[in-house]
């Protein structure tokens, strides 16, 4: 499953419980997975400086080793999806300021529960 993380200069006041919890729901929807697969890790007020504004700006990072979540359609759904939802409840209106980046992993390189995923059997 995903692992999503999101650097934005958003004061951490206006990225509370629950905007994580409708982020980590809307990437399992996007992916139309269960959300017990998904992580998400949010740093806000984070020093960003884009086209030399200061200017609110997020910038997600989308990692997997699903080849199925890196296709054409996928990442246009990702960034179509990510950019409503950030710009709404973020307040970012200025949608040059979300950035949507997409790191494919191999199953060699991702480890959960002590293991690598290629290591883990299919259930």
């Amino acid at each position: 499953m995903p692992f999503c993380e999101l650097n934005t200069s958003v004061p951490k006041a206006k990225v509370d419980e629950s905007f994580v919890k409708e982020f980590s729901q809307l990437v399992a929807n996007i992916v139309d997975g269960p959300e017990k697969g998904v992580t998400i890790q949010v740093n806000p007020d984070q020093i960003i400086i884009r086209a030399g504004s200061m200017e609110p700006s997020a910038i997600a990072e989308i990692h997997g080793y699903n080849p199925d979540y890196f296709t054409d359609v996928m990442r246009e759904k990702w960034v179509v999806s990510l950019t409503s939802f950030l710009s709404e409840k973020l307040g970012i209106t200025d949608h040059g300021r979300i950035i949507v980046s997409f790191h494919h992993k191999a199953p060699t390189h991702v480890g959960i529960f002590g293991k690598l995923v290629s290591q883990m059997k299919p259930k």
